[in-house]
């Protein structure tokens, strides 16, 4: 009978051991199930293919008991992890919260993943949870609203362009380059700042081209820490507007008086703009005198005409060009010059003598005749 009763007594020792055990092991595993995930934040919100940034995840204790945190990490097969796990026991009190962070990288394709926090208990198992990472590659628009057909050498035109965000993140640090050789931008670049998803601006800019060129319009941003562009390409050709002011001439009459030509005419604005500070001269191969040097017209909206009056020297009976100057509504020059054809110069002199010699046949001609009958009259008596 000893050794059963010495086999029964060592069972009931081993009861005795590990019961206490168990019932730490139960109040450990009741104490880790009160650890939950409270918050995950992801910056930037929507990663570019290659891009870099940080998952944050918080905890908290909603329980009544400290629990020990073993180990604290995150892991996934497509993204990349580049921070280290944390490895240094800690204690998570009862109500408080706890955040970890971890550095990845997206060096995969478009589309949606889930690299998985892990949480290590020291008296009780783990705590998993799938973080959702989306991967997407639309970068900012930047739209023309509005520009010239043409450009001109020296010409100040206007750009209306927009530049929005089709993302489901905010970006930040947005900024607007005008680039191009030889353009002269006004202003030279434009500072946004953040544009939240759905978010557009508009912006408006001029550009003084010397040469045809390029014009780059170069979007540059952050997605959390990551740089990255825009670009909008758009030519600068030479030629002449479709809108712009055009004057021309009409009704023109010269007359030569007291040694000077003097020309009259009306000069229409055919153009779907208004010019201004309209000014009207003789050109090369003349020279300008009083009264009418130049004949300020002023400003000529579209369809609208004003009849004017210039007075010059020419020396012979060569074509002469009338010089029209003008500005549109940006204060840029423009001058046209209209060919006008000289009528045969003729002195005063030349005026009498020219209508005197018919009166002074007649009169010739009238006094024979008249002299004539006289001398028959007196001849016959």
């Amino acid at each position: 009978m000893k050794p059963a009763f010495f086999g029964l007594f060592c069972l009931l020792l081993i009861c005795l051991v590990l019961a206490p055990a168990g019932a730490v092991q139960d109040a450990g595993n009741a104490a880790a199930a009160q650890v939950t995930v409270s918050q995950v934040s992801l910056d930037p919100g929507v990663f570019f293919e290659g891009d870099m940034g940080v998952i944050t995840v918080e905890v908290i204790n909603n329980g009544v008991q400290s629990v020990a945190i073993r180990r604290a990490t995150m892991y996934d097969t497509d993204i990349s992890v580049i921070s280290s796990s944390y490895e240094t026991t800690t204690t998570l009190g009862a109500g408080n919260r706890m955040t970890f962070s971890f550095t990845v990288r997206a060096d995969v394709p478009p589309g949606l993943y889930y690299p998985s926090f892990s949480l290590d208990f020291r008296d009780a198992g783990y705590l998993r949870y799938p973080v959702q990472l989306r991967v997407e590659n639309n970068p900012l628009e930047v739209s023309i609203l509005d520009k010239p057909d043409v450009y001109g050498s020296g010409r100040k035109d206007r750009i209306d362009i927009m530049v929005g965000n089709p993302r489901a993140n905010p970006v930040s640090s947005v900024i607007i380059h005008f680039r191009g050789e030889a353009l002269d931008p006004t202003p030279s670049s434009y500072f946004i700042g953040t544009l939240d998803p759905g978010q557009a601006r508009k912006l408006s800019f001029n550009i003084t081209p010397e040469k045809e060129t390029i014009l780059n319009i170069v979007a540059e941003y952050k997605n959390g820490i990551n740089a990255r562009s825009a670009t909008v390409s758009l030519p600068v050709r030479f030629g002449e507007s479709k809108r712009q002011a055009d004057l021309i001439l009409s009704n023109i009459v010269i007359v030569h008086k007291d040694g000077s030509y003097s020309l009259t005419g009306d000069v229409t604005n055919v153009g779907l703009e208004v010019a201004n500070s309209v000014v009207l001269s003789a050109g090369a191969g003349t020279e300008p005198v009083n009264p009418y040097r130049e004949y300020v017209v002023g400003s000529l909206q579209p369809d609208d005409f004003s009849s004017f009056e210039i007075t010059f020297l020419a020396e012979d009976s060569s074509p002469i060009e009338v010089v029209m100057k003008y500005r549109d509504m940006d204060g840029n020059p423009f001058s046209r010059s209209t060919p006008v054809t000289m009528p045969q110069k003729s002195t005063g002199r030349e005026d009498a003598s020219g209508i005197a010699a018919p009166v002074i046949a007649v009169i010739l001609l009238s006094s024979a005749l008249i002299g004539g009958a006289i001398w028959y009259s007196w001849k016959k008596r």
